[in-house]
């Protein structure tokens, strides 16, 4: 027996219930499946901008270090700079000090040597002037014992012209 109207009006209008509750459910599932999607990818964007704020931070910590040490290396490379000029200077000073040093110790040992030959000289002078006074008293020695022999000579001879006994020995 074929069903009758009324009783597949009913299982129509079942077999809509059940599909429409089918269908809520399913919706349902797919709400709240949205739901936890949507979650996850608000989570994700949070995340995502974490990273990206915490990745700006140390790149700006990368590019404030780079130009720091830059700052540094230019600060050090000046200081560098700096000291080897003044040390550069020193030398040179050094340099002429030591060169006008050695100008006044080669005028003083030529003054020195100058001053040894003058007192050579003076020396030899002195020496000479002893020998030639004693030459010269050696002479006068001699022109005195001359001068005394006549002298005695004489006295002899008057002694013996004026007194007949006394003779020369």
């Amino acid at each position: 027996m074929p069903p009758k109207k009324n009783d597949l009006a009913k299982a129509a209008k079942m077999a809509e219930k059940e599909n429409l509750a089918r269908a809520e459910t399913e919706i349902l599932s797919l709400q709240h499946l949205l739901e936890l999607r949507s979650h996850e990818a608000l989570e994700a964007r949070r995340s995502e901008r974490m990273w990206r704020e915490r990745m700006e931070a140390f790149t700006q910590a990368i590019e404030q270090q780079k130009e720091d040490t830059l700052d540094i290396t230019a600060d050090m490379m000046r200081q560098y700079k700096g000291m080897q000029e003044q040390l550069l200077k020193k030398v040179a000073d050094l340099e002429t000090e030591t060169r006008q040093l050695k100008k006044t110790v080669e005028e003083r040992d030529a003054e020195i040597a100058k001053l040894q030959m003058e007192k050579e000289q003076q020396k030899r002078a002195s020496e000479l002037e002893i020998l030639q006074h004693q030459h010269k008293m050696e002479e006068m020695q001699v022109e005195f014992a001359q001068m005394l022999r006549e002298t005695l000579d004489k006295m002899h001879e008057r002694l013996a012209n004026g007194n007949g006994n006394f003779q020369k020995t």
